[in-house]
């Protein structure tokens, strides 16, 4: 069900009705006000997904990290292991050496996998939510400038200590 209510059309509501509103469509206390306030576009906007930021991972929660895991590669869930025990930034290199790979395509397949399930996980639509960063600033490259030959990648605290509990770290 779609319901779409016009800011004008909200501003006309009584306060009581516009309180009452987007206390139901939010799951939050309205405020007193709220048509005076321009809070029309916040009933619009109230059953809306949450939104995820550019240039910041997502923070996993236990049930979260749970969900993720389910069904993932036992590779895939060593180089989240050694996220964990590294406190949540694992060069490049070291995410290679671990299932002993040298392609760097590898890590591509790997962060892809992850970031295609936890959009499925949260129903980003708008494809902003991922997993793991990449540190621009520890970027190496080659002599001649044309590879990357390591850098940092990077999870979140809250990931870390979702990643340590499931792997029983703590």
């Amino acid at each position: 069900m779609r319901l779409v209510i016009e800011k004008s059309d909200f501003q006309r509501l009584s306060t009581t009705t516009q309180d009452e509103l987007l206390r139901t469509l939010s799951g939050r206390a309205g405020t007193a006000g709220a048509a005076a306030n321009g809070a029309g576009a916040a009933v619009a906007g109230a059953a809306k997904k949450p939104r995820f930021r550019w240039r910041k991972p997502v923070d996993l929660t236990p049930d979260l990290t749970a969900r993720l895991m389910h069904g993932l590669s036992d590779s895939h869930k060593e180089r989240l292991k050694l996220f964990a025990e590294n406190g949540g930034r694992v060069s490049m290199k070291e995410l290679l050496e671990l299932t002993g790979d040298s392609d760097v395509r590898a890590l591509s397949h790997f962060e892809g996998a992850l970031t295609r399930r936890l959009r499925r996980l949260v129903n980003d639509t708008e494809k902003a939510a991922y997993l793991i960063g990449w540190d621009y600033d520890s970027t190496k490259w080659s002599e001649d400038r044309t590879q990357i030959v390591d850098g940092i990648y990077y999870v979140s605290d809250a990931t870390v200590r979702c990643l340590r509990e499931y792997f029983e770290l703590d």
